[in-house]
């Protein structure tokens, strides 16, 4: 008998990283708000981030993640949340197996990964750990027997890879592994406030970062750049995107009637930025206020943590098991 039977039906997770923007939230952390009623388990990936961060910072900020993630809405009642490196023995052991079953060929030709690998400012970040990464990827979903992946379109080819490696496997030696299904995630292109480029904590002029004083954040959309009056240029869609995803129903009424008035060619700018000041300082500091509260109970985090590596760790060994038996190894 193969395993063949998802033991998760959504599995997701996020680079840990620092200074978390808006942007950050609403493109990546609410879509797994959104999913979490549907038995969702989310991981830290502190492994995949050693692509390309010293693994002394990728472990600074792994449990700020887990706080971040709490604090902006998950529900650890509904979701689990576990470590990447807490079962990394597994990881890394399942990854020797699927190494087998794709070449180097196979993997350079990666859409996702080959423009990184061939990247002339950054040279330094082509490692094999880098061309690697598809593979262990593959691991991280095929452990825990995901029924579904959210991901990006950019990120799709990275499914294909682990859709591809789990036929291989399960062709030669039996239905053992899950064939995870890609849910596509809707991209959301949250510009700079500045209006140059994407919002980025790099750029912490443009960027509503998540952790900064809400007043340094008003200060920085009362500077921001919008349209002339009767215009919807992409910089303001932006900013109409943040505080549409943030107001209340009543918030929600006022920035339609902002939008017709600004059609109608009024002058409404100046009002739109007071509301979005408005609706993001309430966020960010509500945000901070959780995170606060969290950061004092050091033990509940543990908790969550403890139970989501039992579960991770619990799934990925029963896969192991099976495929231990099916190799006869």
């Amino acid at each position: 008998m193969g395993l063949m039977k998802a033991l998760t039906e959504v599995f997701t997770g996020l680079r840990p990283s620092g200074d978390l923007t808006i942007a950050n939230y609403l493109g990546a952390i609410k879509p797994m708000i959104d999913l979490q009623d549907k038995d969702v388990l989310i991981f830290v990936a502190d492994l995949h981030a050693l692509t390309d961060q010293e693994a002394k910072t990728a472990a600074e900020h792994r449990k700020e993640m887990v706080v971040d993630y709490l604090a902006l809405g998950i529900d650890p009642d509904k979701a689990d949340i576990f470590i990447q490196s807490d079962i990394k023995d597994e990881i890394l052991y399942l990854n020797f197996f699927l190494s087998r079953h794709i070449s180097l060929a196979e993997i350079m030709r990666v859409p996702a990964l080959k423009d990184k690998l061939k990247d002339p400012k950054h040279p330094e970040r082509a490692s094999f750990l880098l061309a690697g990464y598809p593979i262990m990827m593959a691991a991280d979903i095929l452990l825990q027997a995901a029924k579904t992946v959210p991901v990006g379109e950019d990120q799709m080819s990275h499914i294909e890879v682990t859709r591809l490696l789990a036929r291989r496997f399960n062709k030669k030696y039996g239905d053992i592994l899950v064939e995870p299904k890609a849910q596509v995630v809707k991209p959301l292109r949250v510009l700079s406030l500045t209006g140059n480029g994407k919002m980025s904590k790099s750029q912490p002029n443009g960027a509503i970062l998540l952790d900064e004083d809400p007043k340094k954040t008003v200060a920085k959309i009362k500077k921001a750049a919008t349209a002339v009056e009767g215009e919807m240029n992409d910089v303001l869609e932006s900013h109409f995107v943040i505080a549409e995803s943030l107001a209340s129903d009543d918030q929600k009424k006022q920035l339609e009637d902002i939008k017709t008035r600004n059609t109608a060619k009024e002058k409404v700018m100046g009002q739109f930025k007071v509301l979005l000041a408005d609706i993001v300082s309430t966020f960010v500091s509500d945000f901070q206020a959780k995170k606060k509260e969290l950061l004092e109970d050091p033990d509940r985090i543990e908790q969550i943590l403890a139970k989501g590596k039992q579960r991770a760790q619990d799934n990925a060994r029963q896969v192991i098991s099976e495929i231990e038996r099916a190799l006869k190894f």
